[in-house]
Parts: structure tokens; C-alpha cells; sequence
């Protein structure tokens, strides 16, 4: 990752939530957002703020690990919420459509990008969250339009 575009703060999962939205709404060409972070560390809480920016009820996101793809399509734009977590193989990879998300302007939440292998974008918005004692995730966030 190059260096931080910003850094937020999160005390509550409702700031995370507030951030995602935020981040959201400051990068409107944005089209893939690339979430890093330990297990736990709230990436599908920002993911929830992302969608909720753009027409989705928040409540309806949910951790896509064991799904590997939830798709949301009542917003203003599809949104596809990613969690590479579980992936393997590249066929596994060639199997989720990601070209075809693409293809239909969607935005493209993804947990665990490292694993995106040719599929990487580098106009992706890289979002890692580092959770610190007492609750707090540190957000960094880098790329997008400056």
C-alpha cells in the first residue's frame, strides 16, 4: 500500500459504520473499495457504511465468508460485497463474476484483496483497519482522486 490518504478513528462500530459512508461519498467515481484488517476488525461494518451510501439498508449486509458474494442491487447501483477469506484457488476466483460486476459499473466491497490475484485494481480505494486497545480501530485509508 502506498502512504495514507487519511487517517480516521473509530470508538464504536457506529463510527466505523459512519466512516464507510463518509468515505463513500467522498470518492463518488470510486468503483471497488479493498478492505484489509485481522478477523474482527470491522471490515464488514465499514462495508455496511459503503452501501448504506449508496441505497442500501445497512441491516441486509452481512459477512460474506461463507457465501463468498452477497449482492445488493435496491440502491442506486449494484454493490457486491466480497469475502476472499475462504479462496484457494484461482479457479475459485474465475468462478465469482468479478469481471462481470465490473462490466455493470457496480461497486465491488472487497475483504481480503491480497487474494484478487489478476483481478486487482489499482483505482480501488484500500481501506485497512487496525483495531488498538479499547475498542478503537485505526482507519487508514489510501488511494482515489486527490
Amino acid at each position: 500500500m502506498s502512504p495514507p490518504a487519511a487517517n480516521y478513528r473509530a470508538a464504536r462500530p457506529e463510527e466505523t459504520l459512519e466512516i464507510g459512508a463518509e468515505l463513500a461519498a467522498r470518492f463518488p467515481r470510486a468503483r471497488a473499495f479493498y478492505l484489509e484488517g485481522a478477523l474482527g476488525a470491522g471490515k464488514t461494518v465499514f462495508a455496511k457504511g459503503v452501501a448504506r451510501h449508496y441505497g442500501v439498508d445497512p441491516r441486509q449486509v452481512t459477512s460474506p465468508t461463507f457465501a463468498l458474494v452477497q449482492a445488493y442491487a435496491e440502491g442506486e447501483v449494484p454493490v457486491y460485497h466480497i469475502d476472499l477469506y475462504r479462496i484457494e484457488a484461482a479457479a475459485e476466483l474465475e468462478e465469482l463474476g468479478i469481471e462481470e460486476m465490473e462490466e455493470e459499473n457496480a461497486v465491488v466491497i472487497v475483504e481480503w484483496p491480497d487474494r484478487l490475484g489478476r483481478f486487482h485494481r489499482d483505482d480501488a480505494i484500500e481501506v485497512r483497519l487496525i483495531p488498538e486497545p479499547g475498542g478503537v480501530r485505526c482507519i487508514e485509508v489510501r488511494g482515489g482522486e486527490r
